[in-house]
């Protein structure tokens, strides 16, 4: 992969997950709304069980991203090699 589309993938994926993020805290805002007198912990438990998904699917994607560099910088290493 070259390192023009690395970094394209990279900022992709960091503005998705900016934009998930800020959706999970609006769904949290409106869940938390529904229950007045439960607000706080409705808005802390939909919040975190939206997060949480959310960061580790960024962590997969940022450690995919990173093996795909890698590999591709290795085979090309190797034909310059060769």
């Amino acid at each position: 992969m070259s390192e023009y589309k690395f970094f394209l993938y990279h900022k992709l994926l960091v503005v998705g997950l900016n934009f998930l993020m800020v959706a999970a805290l609006f769904i949290a805002m409106y869940r938390a709304s529904l229950y007045p007198d439960d607000f706080t912990s409705t808005f802390l438990k939909t919040l975190f069980s939206l997060l949480i998904p959310t960061m580790v699917m960024g962590l997969l994607g940022k450690l995919y991203l990173r093996n795909r560099s890698n590999s591709s910088a290795t085979s090309n290493a190797s034909n310059v090699l060769t």
